[in-house]
């Protein structure tokens, strides 16, 4: 794999964070497993991770959180992908 950013070919693994934005709410997706850019620490997630992510976030926003607020408050929700 190459970084897109700084073409770099060597990764490394670890986790990233991933903020997640729907209307008036974020979720804060933390420690999911990622291929990291050795050079410039650009976090790679993949496809079946990215998945798993979205139906995190939407289960922790079902429920949750009313997406009918207005636009001046935001909610803000962490949950541990681990």
């Amino acid at each position: 794999m190459t970084c897109v950013i700084c073409k770099n070919k060597r990764m490394k693994r670890g986790t990233t964070v991933l903020p997640i934005e729907r209307r008036e709410a974020i979720v804060l997706v933390t420690d999911i497993p990622a291929r990291i850019c050795a050079n410039c620490g650009e976090p790679y997630i993949d496809e079946r991770t990215a998945k798993q992510v979205e139906a995190l976030a939407n289960e922790e926003l079902n429920g949750r959180v009313s997406l009918r607020k207005s636009r001046t408050r935001r909610t803000v929700v962490v949950a541990e992908f681990a």
